[in-house]
């Protein structure tokens, strides 16, 4: 479950297999390392903030190193910060928290509404849902 600023799922781009830029890490020595790293990084920024972030001490939680920090910067899939990194345009394409939290309050309101509709009590969801569907 992500964290009160976070999210619970990111966007994906479905061909990323052949996004030139991951078939750039992938043609490298152990460059599939570089590339679930890189794809760590998505869950890693999502869920802490969804702002695209990755802080210097969070890079052996998502299992990368400074060398592959640095593919990753080379290839054009990160940006220096002075916390760390950034994800390159993470957010032109990932929703930020305050829009999930909205989209989120709406969907109990009109779930609410329902409910009193019936004349019944809305279920509440449990602690392990999987949380909202991509959008």
């Amino acid at each position: 479950m992500a964290l009160e600023t976070g999210v619970d799922w990111v966007r994906t781009e479905a061909s990323i297999y052949r996004n030139p830029k991951v078939l750039g890490l992938l043609s490298q020595p152990n460059g599939w390392q570089t590339a679930v790293v890189y794809w760590f990084s998505y869950g890693y920024a999502g869920e802490n903030g969804a702002t695209g972030t990755i802080p210097k001490l969070a890079l052996p939680i998502i299992q990368g190193t400074p060398k592959i920090a640095q593919r990753l910067i080379d290839a054009g899939l990160w940006e220096v910060t002075s916390e760390g990194w950034k994800i390159h345009d993470y957010d032109l394409y990932q929703p930020d928290a305050n829009y999930i939290k909205m989209r989120s309050e709406a969907g109990r309101k009109g779930a609410a509404a329902r409910w009193a509709k019936r004349g019944e009590a809305p279920i509440k969801p449990v602690e392990d849902s999987p949380g909202e569907p991509p959008i």
